[in-house]
């Protein structure tokens, strides 16, 4: 099996969760056991912030950012963004694919797991990626670095981007990496070093400073810097 195919396997793997049609199974998703391994961390990393139980199924993903997005979606809001999804992952090219996930604001709109539904879709995939890229060039768990603003040896790695930022899991020396890659996000973040972060992200630090699942901080830093430019637009 080729990269490419390995890293689109990878990219779809969880297109079962949204019930986009012909979506594989979740036991068959995955190329290998390394991408299943890089999966079962990346859910790990995810699903230890603020459980809930439901009833039923629960595909869209709660925001801490706007609670008013946090309501029960009409059938054919839901339907349209089930359709919207197939045709993003309708990309063959996995480098491709990768930058739609990235860039994508559809796909944080839904939860990774439905009992922790504050959890992210869209940062779990990413998640799952760089590390799948990174332990399959046999590195440790221990020793990877949450990085902002370096050079990647693979797009692959890249977890976060916006227009002032990119964060990326990379193996790199303490005093070149952001902070190292713990279970808990508010661990790594307690133990980062300095940061671009000023004035108003102040707030922000201390949000994702209470934040444990990675996938959880990932989507708030999205949505802050939504709320910050919907603050400047309207000034």
């Amino acid at each position: 099996m080729n990269t490419n195919e390995e890293f689109i396997r990878i990219l779809r793997h969880d297109l079962h969760k949204i019930r986009v049609p012909n979506a594989l199974a979740h036991g068959v998703a995955m190329p290998n056991d390394r991408a299943r391994e890089a999966d079962g961390i990346a859910a790990w990393f995810s699903r230890n912030f603020l459980r809930e139980s439901f009833k039923e199924d629960q595909l869209y993903r709660k925001s801490l950012i706007f609670p008013m997005r946090n309501i029960k979606n009409p059938r054919a809001l839901i339907n349209q963004h089930k359709s919207e999804v197939g045709q993003l992952f309708q990309e063959d090219d996995a480098i491709k694919l990768h930058d739609v996930v990235l860039t994508s604001k559809l796909l944080n709109v839904f939860c990774e797991a439905k009992h922790f539904p504050y959890t992210s879709l869209k940062y779990h995939i990413l998640l799952t990626s760089a590390l799948y890229y990174n332990l399959n060039q046999n590195y440790k768990l221990s020793e990877l670095y949450l990085c902002e603003n370096l050079p990647t040896t693979s797009p692959f790695q890249i977890i976060y981007h916006d227009a002032s930022r990119t964060w990326a899991i990379l193996p790199q020396q303490k005093e070149e990496g952001l902070m190292r890659v713990y279970t808990r996000f508010s661990t790594s973040w307690e133990r980062r070093r300095a940061l671009i972060f000023g004035g108003d992200y102040r707030v922000l630090a201390g949000i994702l400073s209470s934040i444990r699942s990675w996938s959880v901080a990932l989507a708030v830093l999205e949505e802050f810097q939504e709320l910050v430019d919907l603050c400047l637009n309207q000034s």
